[in-house]
Parts: structure tokens; sequence; C-alpha cells
């Protein structure tokens, strides 16, 4: 039988013997015909059978009928008993074809699909079929599998096909039939005074000029983003009074256009609407987003050309929150994933006493840390004695003071890390000597340590891998463990519960194998991949990051294959103290550094300032032997540029349950993120019926799983004994 065509035979029904000889009843649809018969050209068919490409398969009903009258099985069914009609099934045809859909971010918009059999002749069969319909790709839209209808989530664009599957009426031949289906994302925003005249005069542009054309300067041209960041904050270095602007960001399937008129007070940027820069991030992931802002001079009347940025976004979602450290204020804040808002999670931190006066109490927050699980956070509190303490994050931390698992005048460490059971700290203490101990991190009891114990001299900035098998370390510091400008890159071995092998250094901070070190001596911040395979550090001519220059490398644990982040970095030496995501997505490893670099303009950004903010950049899990592994980075939304922002620590979160709000697949249980039933904001939403989730796969329910499966901890497993 031939795959491209089918016979279908249609023979009536048998006539009744007093009858002289067939009669056809004529029809305009099937409705018109009696039972088990259906409408072809006019004239009521019954009795269906299949063949292949004209030879015989199966006379099926046709054969029969015909077989009553001397008849035999095959495609020609003839006989004395009645009469039949063969007729050739060359496709399933879906119309409308190849459809464009264009819709606004986040509003729906839908179209209607019908089936219809094809047949040699040219003629067409639409009644008394029924079929069911399904889409390649569910990311762009919602398909009825009953009715044919698409709906277009608006959300995200892209190309995908509409198919319809159908049982040919009076057999039990299985057609498909196909149409592709293009969805377009588009926006058009101008601001209220912007005169309705201004969008022709960007319809003649000059050259692309430093000086005359707005000049692109945020985000950085090449950065790679997660694909729920917040929407950037686009910035730029010129502009004058009365100027005009028509900022754009387009995709193959997405393009979003602003129009804005400078004002007195205006800050040469433009905050996207998150609705758009969330269609711009997830449409068309792999290819390059394209950013300008074309410019028009009211005082010369002339448009000039926009410098093109681009950026990428990888198929990732960073997921969990950033707990950083606000120096200028005293406060640790916290900004959720896919937010560009600061929570002030604990106003009031406990007081200490000063450093110079104790009966002056000091009231801050300063070298925290955050568990594994995002559940407690060790503080350093005040300004000079340096009291520690541990708060749970999962209670009210906005009382005055907040309560902490044990008293705040217990215990003293500058720096600290969590082991991987939340149960120990490994602290700096001194200074003089500055070494490190183990606590008891729900109590604060110091915890002997047994074996080689830890070093108690010249030893700083602590990192506990998260296998647990080692704490990487700076030894050998010159100073008191902050403003030191000698190190060397140590590994401490964790042997047992509390037990710790000799201190091993691996690296030097004067080693010829740091690339491109230059007069930079001192490393700092030891900070693990998630996978405990590599240590990213910062290496510069001091460890402190206010005023010195400094650089991020990474290495394996032993030491081996130092490679500067060269994109990271951007080329200056103005990167420090590095802190890792706990998860690694979209093939990368996701870090969060400081930096003095410009961000944005004066006015809306930080240029000329020299004042750290946080960044974050993908650094890929499996480079080419030699290859930078970093991407250009992006400035973390929700910080306030106007403040010293440090210290900023990642806590995990776990993956959304159904009903909670997202942004993306990838932060819901059931990878599944979209808009309800009758529109409205994305929630998590079970899976479809036929896309269970499998074995390790998240979930929200065991009904989310495949069968024999059960969902534990938000992921599938095998059943349970």
């Amino acid at each position: 039988m031939r795959a491209s065509t089918f016979r279908v035979l249609f023979v009536p029904s048998l006539i009744a013997a007093c009858q002289c000889g067939p009669s056809v009843q004529t029809c305009r649809t099937t409705d018109d015909c009696g039972s088990g018969q259906i409408c072809v050209q006019g004239q009521c068919r019954g009795g269906v059978a299949m063949t292949g490409g004209g030879a015989a398969t199966d006379g099926g009903a046709g054969g029969q009928a015909g077989g009553a009258g001397g008849g035999t099985a095959g495609g020609d069914a003839t006989g004395g008993g009645g009469m039949g009609m063969t007729l050739d099934v060359v496709a399933v045809e879906v119309e409308p074809k190849n459809v464009t859909i264009v819709t606004t971010p986040g509003n729906p918009a839908s179209r209607t699909f019908t089936a219809s059999l094809k047949l040699r002749d040219g003629s067409t069969v639409t009644t008394g079929l029924v079929p069911t319909w399904s889409t390649a790709a569910r990311q762009y839209g919602d398909l009825n599998s009953v009715t044919g209808e698409f709906q277009a989530t608006g959300v995200q664009g892209g190309v995908t096909t509409v198919t319809a599957t159908l049982v040919v009426p009076g057999s039990t031949m299985t057609m498909s039939g196909s149409t592709s289906v293009t969805v377009q994302i588009a926006r058009s925003f101008s601001t209220p005074n912007f005169p309705p005249a201004g969008v022709n005069r960007f319809s003649t542009l000059m050259p692309f000029d430093p000086q005359q054309s707005a000049n692109l300067v945020y985000p950085l041209d090449r950065a790679v983003m997660p694909q729920n960041v917040f929407a950037a904050d686009l910035q730029w270095l010129n502009g004058a009074p009365g100027d005009l602007f028509r900022v754009t960001l387009s995709k193959p399937n997405v393009e979003i256009l602003a129009f804005l008129e400078h004002t007195g007070s205006f800050t040469n940027s433009f905050l996207v609407e998150q609705a758009a820069w969330r269609s711009f991030a997830q449409t068309n992931p792999d290819a390059d987003g394209v950013i300008t802002v074309d410019r028009w001079v009211a005082a010369t009347q002339t448009a000039y050309r926009s410098n093109e940025v681009k950026v990428r976004f990888a198929r990732a979602a960073l997921s969990g929150s950033v707990y950083y450290w606000a120096v200028n204020e005293g406060r640790v804040y916290r900004i959720d994933d896919g937010t560009n808002q600061r929570v002030n999670f604990m106003p009031n931190p406990p007081p200490v006493p000063g450093p110079d006066d104790p009966t002056r109490m000091d009231s801050c927050v300063g070298c925290h840390t955050v568990s594994p699980s995002g559940r407690y956070m060790a503080g350093r509190l005040g300004g000079g004695d340096n009291f520690g303490t541990v708060f749970d994050l999962t209670t009210n931390l906005s009382g005055n003071p907040p309560p902490s698992l044990f008293p705040t005048n217990q215990r003293k460490w500058w720096f600290s890390s969590w082991n991987p059971t939340e149960d120990r700290l490994v602290v700096t203490t001194g200074p003089s000597p500055t070494g490190l101990s183990l606590i008891n991190a729900m109590t604060g009891a110091v915890v002997p340590a047994q074996g080689s114990g830890l070093p108690s001299n010249n030893v700083t900035h602590p990192a506990w891998s998260p296998d647990g098998t080692a704490i990487a370390c700076v030894s050998s510091v010159a100073d008191w463990g902050v403003d030191y400008t000698d190190g060397t890159l140590s590994l401490i071995p964790v042997t047992g519960p509390d037990t710790f092998g000799p201190m091993q250094n691996i690296l030097s901070g004067t080693s010829a194998s740091i690339p491109n070190r230059g007069a930079l001596r001192a490393p700092s911040y030891p900070v693990w991949t998630p996978d405990s395979q590599r240590l990213v550090f910062a290496q510069g001519t001091s460890a402190r990051s206010s005023m010195q220059p400094a650089k991020l490398y990474v290495m394996r644990r032993d030491g081996t294959d130092v490679r500067e982040l060269v994109n990271a970095n951007g080329g200056l030496e103005l990167s420090f103290e590095p802190r890792m995501s706990p998860f690694d997505s979209g093939g990368y490893y996701w870090l969060a550094f400081l930096s003095r670099r410009d961000y944005g303009n004066a006015a809306a950004g930080t240029r000329g300032a020299n004042r750290e903010q946080i960044w974050v950049t993908a650094i890929k899990k499996n480079p080419m032997p030699g290859e930078d592994p970093s991407e250009v980075g992006y400035w973390l939304p929700g910080q306030s540029p106007q403040s010293r922002n440090i210290s900023a620590y990642w806590a995990a979160r776990a993956c959304r349950p159904t009903g909670q709000s997202c942004s993306v697949n990838s932060e819901c249980c059931t990878n599944e993120c979209r808009p309800p039933v009758g529109g409205g904001a994305s929630v998590c939403s079970p899976p479809p019926s036929n896309m269970c989730r499998v074995e390790g796969q998240t979930c929200s329910t065991t009904s989310d799983c495949c069968a024999q499966l059960t969902c534990s901890n938000n992921v599938c497993t095998g059943g349970i004994n």
C-alpha cells in the first residue's frame, strides 16, 4: 500500500428485494442521509472500505456488500446486488494554511482550524469527519483537541504545527494532515506626550555617531541572561530636552517598540514593560535579541541610528533569592527571583556593643552567609567586636529585635560557611591570630575539630564544598584576614563527622599558572561550583573590594586548569567576591560577583561612581580546552544603584507547585507555566495527560507522574515499599 494515497470505496446499502434497481439519494450534507451513510459529491453513500494506491487490501464492507451479488473483495466492488464508487484519498488537508497569528504580550489571540479529505479528482469530503487536534509545541499556545481552536497565549512567539488526525468514516484507517502556525508577538508603546507625527521622524537615519546617537550602554553587548530575569532598564548616554527616541527590541518572532520623549527630568533610560520583556526573552531562545535606541535630535531636526546591542537568553531559569549587604545602610536585603524589588526582611538587626565604646550599641548585619537549603542565615553583627548568630529565614524577622537561634553575645566570628547538612559552621575567628573554628550552627557552641583539626592561624575565607568533602580557604595571609595582600588557596579534607585531614596548598597567589596575573598576588573568597568540581576565586592586590584592583578566575579543585573569566571581567580589574548559585541551569553555572565597573549612565546607573554593584555571569559547565568559560554579565535587578552592595549570597528555592505564579516552565514542578483557562497571569499548571512526568522529573502531586511512580519531595520516583 503506498503511503501517500488511499482508496476509499463507497457502496450503497443493500436494497430491498422488491426494488428494480439501485436508488441513490441526493444530499447537501451527511445529515440528509440515512444511518451509516455520508454525503459524497451530492449523493448519500455508505459502507466505506480502504485500499492503498488502487491495490486490493481488504474489500471490507464494500466487498462483502458486492459479494451478495457476485462481487469480489477489492477496490472496485461491483455486483448485481449493488453498485459501488471508488475515490482515491490523497491527503488530509487542514485549513486555513500557513497561518500567522499576531498578538500583543500577555494577550491571547485565537484561530480555529478545520479538516477535510482531499480526493484525487480534486474534490473534498468535509462531512462525517471527526478529527483529533494536536500541536507540536505547546509553549506557543493551547489547542482544543475537539474543536481545533488554537489560542496563542501571547507569551512566546515562534513557529509550530497544528495537526488533524482522523479515522476515515466507515473504516479503521487513520490519516493525518498538518499546517504551520506562526505566532508573532508585537507591542508598540509611547509616552503620553509623544507627538503623533514623531514616529515619522525616524524614517531616515544618519549613521551611528557616538556623540550624536543615543549610544546605548546597558545592557552590555553579548550579555547572557536567564529567561526569567526581570526586565532590563535600558540606558544610554546622549539626550537633551525635546529629543525623541525609538526603542526597538527584536527577534525573528517578536518586536517591541517604544517611542519616548526627553523631558527635563528624563534619565536617558527605559524600563521595559515586564510582559513585553518576558516575550522578548522567551521567544526564539536560540536567536540573539537585538536592542537599539534611535535618537531624533531636536536641536538639529536630525535622526541618528543606534549602536546595536545583542543579548542572548539561555534556556535557563534562576530560582531562589539573593541576600546581599548594603554597606552604607548596614542592612541585608533579599531579592527574589524574577523581581526587581529588594525586601527589607530584617529592618532592626540585633544591637551589639560598638567597636570603641562598649556602651554604644551598633545595629547592623555584615559578612553573612546563607545555608544550602536557604533556611538559615549566619550573620556577623555590629562593626567592631564581630558577634555572630544564626537566623531562621522561614520565621518573621521584622521584630525589634528579631529572633535568633542563640544569643547575640555568645560567639564571635568574621566569615562563615555552612556544611551540607546545615548543623555546622566553619568560621574565621580573630584577629591575632586569624584562624578557623567549628561551631554548632543551632546552638553556637564550639565543636572540637577532630583528626588534624582546623588551622588556627593565618587562614581565612572558608568555603565548605557542596558534597561535604573539603573546605576551601585562603592560607598564608599576612594580615588579619580582611586586608591581606598575599595568600595561597588551600583545601582542608573533611574525613568524617567533625573530622579533618591536614591542609593542602593547591595554588599560590604568585603562581605563574595564573594567566595574566600581573601584580595581583592575593587570592580571596574561593567559592565552589554546585558539583564541587571547580573553584572560582578573586585575585587582587588586596582582598578588599572597595579600592584595589582584582579579577575573577576559575580552576579545578586540585588547583590545575586555571582560567581567567575574561568576559565576566570585561577587560577590567574591578571584579571581586564571587558567590555561586546553588543550581546549574541551561548548561551553565551562574555566579554573582561584585564589580565597580560602570552600570549604565550617571543619571539612572552608576557611571563614574566607582561603586560596588552586584553582577551575574554565566559560566559554561563544559568549556573547550583553553576557552574562556564565562559570558558577558548583567546587573542584578532590584539592588539600589545608590548604595555599595556586597556579599550576594544565593539561597535555594524549591520548584513551584501547581497554582503558584511563574514566568518560565522551569520554575514549575510540572515544567508547565501558562495562563489559566480564561486568561490571566501565568501559573504553574498540571502537565497534559499525555505528557506525564518520568522518573527523576519534578512534580507537584503523584497525578503528575507516569504510572507506577510517586511524587516525593517534588520528584517523580519509583513506588514506595
